[in-house]
């Protein structure tokens, strides 16, 4: 039974940060450099544990500054202005012994449930799992393909508060 909680970074313990922490940086995609600091600046951090309390998935909604948002906007070559979305959705992360079994998706809609009316924007691998269902949520591919300075290219999707985005359950 895998249970979840989300959080401010100020409501947790030191250990749960950086347990947060290691899982992000096991699924390899984030620039290390600065992610305590981006951690507990974050807005909402959720995460999934076994009854055992292995932590077996991470996400978080952020408010990062308008300077990170104008870059990621500008080099996806994003039509829509940076500044009309001020949240992001990012650190999905599943440990590899989890994978599969949707927590992905769950990661996302507990998260995005506390953003329904925010206009939101996500970053990830082309080729990603945690977005391939972006769809069922209101995210919508946003410019062109671009690198992330780490060897791999990155994608911008973007999630209009104004449509309908919670899939029905």
């Amino acid at each position: 039974m895998v249970s979840s909680s989300i959080l401010s970074p100020a409501e947790c313990t030191p250990q749960a940060l950086a347990d947060f922490e290691k899982l992000v940086m096991e699924a390899g995609t984030v620039d290390p450099q600065g992610l305590t600091q981006r951690i507990g600046d974050a807005s909402r951090l959720l995460f999934l544990r076994e009854s055992n309390g292995q932590l077996v998935g991470v996400g978080a909604l952020k408010h990062p500054l308008l300077s990170y948002r104008s870059r990621v906007f500008a080099e996806a070559r994003a039509t829509a202005l940076a500044d009309e979305y001020p949240i992001e959705l990012g650190w999905i992360a599943v440990a590899k012994s989890h994978q599969g079994r949707g927590l992905s998706r769950r990661i996302v809609g507990q998260l995005m449930s506390l953003a329904e009316n925010e206009n939101v924007f996500a970053t990830t691998q082309p080729d990603a799992r945690a977005m391939r269902f972006a769809a069922d949520y209101g995210f919508k591919l946003a410019g062109k393909p671009y690198p992330s300075g780490h060897g791999y290219d990155l994608v911008l999707y973007l999630r209009d508060a104004k449509e309908k985005h919670l899939p029905d359950r």
